[in-house]
């Protein structure tokens, strides 16, 4: 019966359903797993649901956290609509070789697909939390830490690269050459960079010395909050001669500095925290300033207009004073904003109303993680994998 409609029809059919229904429909015939598991399909699929129409219908925000009481590292799919949790599950266990009593955070969602790692970014994982594809990501070895040297990978982000239609992770390991006569600070760093090609499945080296020519650099990539890969584009905050964003181009493969606003209006990042988030698919920074207890904080978001350019940084309003609060964590609608507390709970901001509503999620303390999230077909298989797959 399946094999008589018109393939016009069927085309159009699969395309309009969600993921789930499309999961079962493989089984119907040959022809139509055929045609749910081509590359083009899949892509068609998420640009279908990805329409001005069905964006925000398909969304779903994925929540991230230690639990207090298992210590199971959880994930909660929340609706966009209404943020009602509809499932929370553990990460795939055991985590493919990350030992459980090591944080696991997420690096980065891209087209349904998730980027997991332990917090020194040795150990990554790739996984489609619709499918259950999982994937472990092999080791680099691009680079072999001498003797004296000390490394620390400390910097990764996830990302797509539309030209090539590929997924890639950038990682940044920061090396100090130790010298005991020499204080730490005082040392001598570098910043080796290496890239990872879902496609390949393996890892190459990529220049990033040309960034870090000052003495002293540092990425700030903390081990929680949120990720800002917006249009192949992936960023952290940084610091060396300047303070700015280092952004990593996954397409053309180049970095980009983007100085932050001018420390003469934000204050010093010795005494206010730097957090960055999407805002409207913009990467936004937000500024921490507390009063002289520590006790009350005030949130300055800043929206960045375009990569490079310091002068398009705009701010756009001022949150607080707040109590109890530590890192904005995203972004809702109608101004709304996502905090985590200093005791692990999720909270939305009305900055209409300036009401802090809980959302009945709470995890460990800088744990927290929220990511949009958008469920697709993505195969986490490459090369032979996806032919023994195919064949089985």
């Amino acid at each position: 019966m399946a094999n008589e409609l018109p393939e016009d029809l069927v085309l159009q059919t699969l395309l309009s359903l969600p993921v789930v229904s499309l999961l079962r429909f493989k089984c119907v015939c040959k022809s139509w797993y055929a045609l749910i598991t081509r590359h083009d399909f899949i892509r068609e699929h998420i640009l279908h649901h990805r329409s001005p129409s069905k964006k925000n219908k398909n969304a779903l925000f994925l929540l991230s956290r230690l639990d207090k009481t298992t210590r199971d590292h959880l994930l909660s799919t929340l609706s966009y609509q209404t943020l009602q949790v509809s499932l929370t599950q553990p990460l795939p266990p055991p985590y493919f070789g990350i030992n459980e009593k090591v944080h696991v955070f997420v690096v980065g969602s891209c087209d349904g697909l998730l980027c997991l790692s332990d917090k020194y970014a040795w150990k990554i994982f790739i996984w489609n939390p619709a499918t259950k594809e999982t994937k472990v990501v092999p080791e680099s070895t691009l680079r072999r830490l001498r003797s004296n040297d000390c490394g620390f990978g400390n910097a990764i982000r996830f990302g797509f690269d539309s030209k090539t239609n590929d997924y890639k992770i950038i990682r940044l390991l920061r090396v100090f050459e130790f010298d005991p006569s020499v204080l730490y600070y005082k040392g001598k760093y570098m910043y080796e960079s290496d890239l990872y090609s879902l496609r390949t499945n393996s890892w190459r080296h990529v220049d990033s010395q040309p960034w870090f020519d000052v003495p002293y650099s540092f990425i700030y990539d903390g081990f929680m909050g949120t990720r800002t890969d917006t249009n192949g584009m992936a960023s952290w905050p940084a610091q060396g001669d300047c303070e700015y964003i280092l952004s990593f181009d996954m397409s053309k493969e180049v970095f980009l500095r983007t100085p932050m606003p001018d420390k003469r209006v934000i204050g010093s990042g010795l005494y206010n925290w730097r957090d960055l988030f999407l805002l409207n698919e913009s990467v936004a920074l937000s500024v921490r300033n507390s009063d002289e207890e520590q006790s009350d904080f005030c949130f300055h978001i800043w929206l960045l207009g375009e990569f490079g350019v310091e002068e398009s940084w705009r701010k756009i309003y001022t949150l607080g004073p707040l109590t109890g609060f530590d890192t904005v964590l995203g972004f809702w609608k109608d101004d709304a904003l996502f905090f985590g507390s200093a005791d692990g709970r999720l909270f939305l901001y009305d900055s209409s109303t300036k009401e802090m509503n809980y959302l009945q999620i709470d995890g460990e303390p800088m744990t927290l993680q929220l990511i949009t999230f958008m469920e697709t077909l993505v195969s986490v298989k490459v090369g032979n994998e996806t032919e023994e797959q195919n064949n089985s």
